[in-house]
């Protein structure tokens, strides 16, 4: 016994059963009420988010599938032409165009949905070269 730390317990700090008193009144709800549940935001955010993927697909896929396209891309990219790297990505077809950001290291593309909802966005973050 005599090999263990002794540390001392400052009862003004941590009340004894504090704990213990805050445990009961988690499980009996009068702690923190929860507000009714009403899910159509998250439906229709669900919903909204469905046309982003389908966008998201389209642009995955041709970047996925397409070495010239994805070289293009990159040379553009890296060579600060944001306008041609736009319109590369508008021509695959898509309803929502993203926001796009690349550095040396990769590409970012933010996908939001063009009817001006702010209750959803898709983030999709690639890299083209490892540090």
């Amino acid at each position: 016994m005599e090999d263990f730390p002794y540390f001392l317990y400052d009862s003004i700090l941590f009340p004894p059963h504090a704990r213990a008193i805050n445990r009961n009144l988690e499980r009996e709800g009068t702690l923190r009420p929860y507000l009714a549940t009403n899910p159509d935001l998250l439906v229709k955010s669900a919903k909204t988010s469905q046309s982003l993927m389908i966008d998201v697909k389209k642009v995955m896929d041709t970047i996925a599938t397409s070495k010239p396209f994805s070289n293009r891309l990159m040379t553009a990219a890296q060579a600060s032409q944001k306008s041609v790297v736009i319109d590369m990505i508008r021509k695959i077809g898509i309803n929502n165009e993203p926001d796009i950001t690349y550095n040396p290291d990769g590409i970012r593309f933010d996908f939001y949905p063009k009817s001006g909802e702010e209750n959803c966005h898709i983030i999709v973050s690639l890299k083209w070269r490892d540090i």
